[in-house]
């Protein structure tokens, strides 16, 4: 069955009218916006039906769009929305206004997003670790030392080491130079059992302090791999019927608060455009559709902006404000996206 531009124009109609009103919408609702009769109406739904681009949910006359009506509608019907006036100045009062791009700018971020759209957003970045740049090593007594890990992104990580026999300050130089000699230089998963080895047979009688050592660089580099999470707008979420119910909305707390389940849903490594995914893997948001941009920070700090909503949620005004603002952080810390790529995701 062909899908021809009047079908294209009716499916585009059903989309922005179930948008607006949540409720399914009937021949009549739109006849006005198109040059035929509501039996034309009806028999193009119908079509769109079989095609699996709408959806039949009730005994009524009124359909509703599948998420193969979403794609189709995102992917080629999709209007472009502008930014108000207001909206526009908000934006820029809010980047002029915060010097640091740190945590708390994501957080503001999202909180203004959530805001400006009406949706839960999300904000994730993750600070590049780079490799083991050095070791440095701070004398304090004969049973304790300051542990320096240094990254060739310019970040530092101090732990004080604990020893159980006193130490000669004399000896401190010699154990960070054979932990710059064995690990650094070196990717921060790169520290290897043979490496470790090596290292142990060097240190000779201080061999003994290998397993702790390595033990507190795991730690040190697993601070320094940490990402920061912050989810803002959730009421907004629950006040979209798709969300009211009980369950529905255990469901959707206990997947928000997983923040490794978050990253891996959210977070790529892979620096590409814009992306909206029409359903999302999970009990409680396989109801809900997402727009992610990939952003960057100073620094070269990584991060995503996440607008989480129900599948019929305004991706022209979503889209708009998160492009708007994603465009203006990436431009200050000289990043440009590729061509957005919107893909499906359920």
């Amino acid at each position: 069955m062909e899908l021809t531009e009047r079908k294209k124009r009716i499916l585009k109609e059903v989309v922005d009218a179930y948008i607006l009103t949540g409720e399914p919408v009937g021949s009549k609702a739109i006849e006005k916006s198109l040059s035929c009769s509501s039996a034309t109406i009806r028999n193009e739904m119908s079509d769109l039906e079989a095609l699996g681009l709408l959806d039949h949910p009730h005994t009524s006359a009124g359909r509703v769009p599948t998420g193969r009506g979403y794609r189709m509608y995102v992917d080629t019907l999709m209007e472009s929305e502008k930014l108000s006036f207001e909206e526009s100045l908000l934006i820029h009062s809010h980047l002029t206004h915060r010097a640091e791009n740190g945590t708390a700018f994501l957080d503001d971020t999202a909180n203004l997003l959530s805001d400006l759209t009406g949706y839960a957003c999300i904000a994730i970045s993750r600070v590049p670790t780079g490799t083991i740049e050095r070791f440095e090593g701070v004398y304090i007594n004969p049973a304790s030392f300051l542990l320096v890990l240094i990254t060739s992104a310019g970040r530092a990580v101090t732990r004080q080491f604990h020893l159980d026999f006193a130490m000669d300050k004399e000896r401190l130089p010699f154990l960070m130079g054979l932990l710059n000699d064995h690990l650094a230089k070196k990717e921060l998963g790169g520290v290897t059992m043979e490496r470790i080895a090596f290292l142990q047979k060097d240190l000779g009688d201080l061999g003994i302090l290998t397993a702790p050592l390595i033990e507190m660089i795991y730690e040190m580099m697993a601070d320094l791999s940490r990402e920061h999470i912050t989810v803002h707008g959730i009421g907004k979420l629950f006040a979209h019927p798709e969300f009211s119910a009980p369950d529905t909305v255990r469901a959707v707390l206990e997947e928000l608060e997983d923040e490794n389940r978050l990253s891996h849903r959210y977070f790529t490594e892979e620096r590409e455009g814009l992306k909206i995914r029409i359903g999302v893997d999970g009990e409680g948001l396989d109801r809900a559709s997402c727009v992610i941009c990939p952003i960057l920070l100073r620094e070269g700090t990584q991060g995503r902006i996440c607008l989480v909503g129900p599948k019929r949620m305004n991706y022209a005004k979503a889209v708009a404000r998160l492009e708007d603002l994603a465009k203006r952080i990436n431009a200050a810390a000289g990043f440009v996206s590729r061509v957005p790529l919107i893909e499906t995701k359920g």
